[in-house]
């Protein structure tokens, strides 16, 4: 009897060791299972959260070039407008010493002489070249003058000079303003070609 109660218990340990050892190896296969979703869980995530950032990053590098090349437009634009203003204050002063000297008397006898009948004409010259070039004015336009050419020094013409009808009805403007203004195309396109080629 003591030997059936042996094999019993060695029958119930057996039993018992297998289906333990079943329940063992089911919960490892379900452990296993349920790890390898965890980690294609984890690998589908990480995938998608590098595609978000890959995206986010491109998205961000795209703006940063457009600022890059709006900024670049901007600095350009303003030192184009930057420099068009220097050069037109420098022409304007050009101009300026050029209709100041002996020389535009030159050109004066040749536009009095151009728009013809001095009788109805007035001579409008900046106050200081006139003063400087009085004598010289009054000598190279005698005959002009005689003829009824008037000429007076007016404080509104900043440089140069008008060739106006006493009437108003028409002028010829040589001041230093409008000259620059009508050289300036000729010479923008110049400047434009060796600042911004």
């Amino acid at each position: 009897m003591a030997q059936q109660i042996q094999e019993l218990v060695a029958s119930i340990r057996k039993d018992g060791i297998e289906v333990a050892q079943q329940e063992a190896h089911a919960i490892i296969e379900a452990a296993k299972q349920e790890a390898a979703a965890i980690v294609a869980a984890a690998k589908k995530e990480s995938e998608a959260l590098r595609a978000k950032a890959d995206r986010e990053i491109a998205t961000k590098e795209m703006s940063a070039r457009s600022s890059l090349a709006q900024a670049s437009r901007d600095v350009q634009l303003a030192m184009k407008s930057a420099l068009t203003a220097q050069l037109d204050r420098l022409l304007v002063t050009e101009v300026s010493k050029a209709l100041s000297s002996k020389d535009v008397i030159t050109l004066i006898q040749s536009v009095v002489t151009l728009a013809g009948e001095s009788e109805n004409k007035v001579l409008e010259v900046n106050e200081k070249v006139f003063e400087r070039l009085a004598e010289n004015l009054a000598s190279a336009l005698a005959q002009e003058v005689k003829k009824g050419l008037v000429i007076q020094a007016v404080p509104m013409v900043a440089g140069g000079f008008k060739l106006v009808e006493k009437d108003g009805s028409s002028y010829f403007d040589f001041t230093e303003g409008e000259v620059a203004a009508l050289l300036k195309p000729y010479l923008s396109h110049a400047v434009e070609a060796l600042i911004f080629s």
